[in-house]
């Protein structure tokens, strides 16, 4: 008397049977390579010194079904790295782009804001050079008065006090300071302009979607 198989059964005969075929199937592929003087050789399996070249895997009816790339060699591994350390600055100076110009757009809502903030920075530094000028022109005038002074002390061929000759030299420092402080107020200007004219340049461009980044 012949049995009936129930389903759970029936599909795992079907199951193991599928696995069978496959097996079977893929037994039949052959792998082929380039041997010895270049000829094309194929077989079951690829001898070792030829594993790391290219493979082409043909079927039963001689047809590529799938290709094994040859393996990278170190100089093309290095360019690979190369390449991708390349692409990895490019994203970040994107990255860092697009983070400023984010900045730009919060900051300044229409173009008018943009050159009226411009234009408080530069009025800041102005007075602070100002500020800093008039200061000079103070410690120049105690500066005077002390080289007086000194003057005086030798034409009367007296010792100059040390203490005069400190204070001169107090003084002279500050005033180079000062000088030095106000070139670099004065360059902060140059820079600002040119920082300005890049800013309205993007800006207008952002508000008119122009901007690609690449």
């Amino acid at each position: 008397m012949i049995k009936t198989m129930n389903s759970s059964n029936t599909r795992i005969f079907i199951l193991t049977c599928l696995i069978l075929c496959s097996t079977n199937l893929s037994a039949r592929n052959i792998k082929c390579w380039q041997g010895h003087e270049n000829i094309r050789e194929c077989g079951s399996s690829v001898p070792p010194e030829f594993s790391q070249q290219r493979i082409e895997i043909i079927n039963e009816r001689g047809v590529v079904i799938k290709i094994i790339p040859a393996a990278k060699t170190k100089a093309e591994l290095a360019e690979i790295k190369r390449l991708k350390k390349i692409e990895q600055i490019k994203q970040q100076r994107i990255t860092e782009q697009k983070r400023k110009d984010n900045i730009l757009l919060q900051t300044y809502t229409t173009e008018r804001d943009l050159k009226l903030g411009h234009e408080d920075k530069m009025e800041a530094i102005k007075s602070i050079i100002d500020i800093t000028n008039s200061n000079t022109r103070s410690l120049q005038k105690n500066l005077t008065k002390l080289q007086k002074r000194a003057a005086d002390y030798e034409r009367s061929g007296q010792t100059m006090p040390k203490v005069l000759t400190v204070d001169m030299d107090n003084l002279l420092r500050q005033i180079k300071d000062n000088d030095e402080f106000i070139a670099k107020k004065q360059q902060t200007m140059i820079n600002l302009i040119k920082y300005y004219d890049a800013d309205i340049e993007r800006y207008r461009l952002l508000k008119q979607g122009k901007v690609i980044y690449k």
